[in-house]
């Protein structure tokens, strides 16, 4: 199975990955960056922006039961496009606690 960390060795590649619970098994939202760069330079989109990840003792939490989230179906796209283009937040602001549900929306 592919993760983030051995994607790097695709170069600079866009990928796709799903941001999900351990205890409910739902998706947070999906994460798009760079194979070759760090997971913190990756953009965050929501799927539900009632409920997002926040914080709890330094680890990335569900917003629904704060269940522990982790990156599923991590997948090379098919194209390469500025991440600006694909919208979403930044995900070191999501994973610090200090997103904000008004820059969510696609540039």
């Amino acid at each position: 199975m592919l993760s983030w960390t051995n994607a790097r060795r695709m170069g600079h590649r866009l990928l796709s990955a799903t941001l999900r619970c351990r205890q409910c098994s739902r998706p947070a939202g999906d994460l798009v960056g760079f194979a070759d760069r760090d997971l913190g330079e990756a953009r965050f989109l929501p799927l539900d922006t009632g409920f997002m990840p926040h914080d709890l003792s330094g680890e990335l939490r569900c917003g629904r039961c704060s269940g522990q989230l982790y990156l599923d179906d991590i997948e090379p796209l098919g194209r390469n496009v500025p991440l600006e283009e694909a919208g979403g937040i930044p995900f070191a602001r999501v994973a610090a606690g200090e997103c904000e549900i008004a820059d969510t929306s696609a540039a």
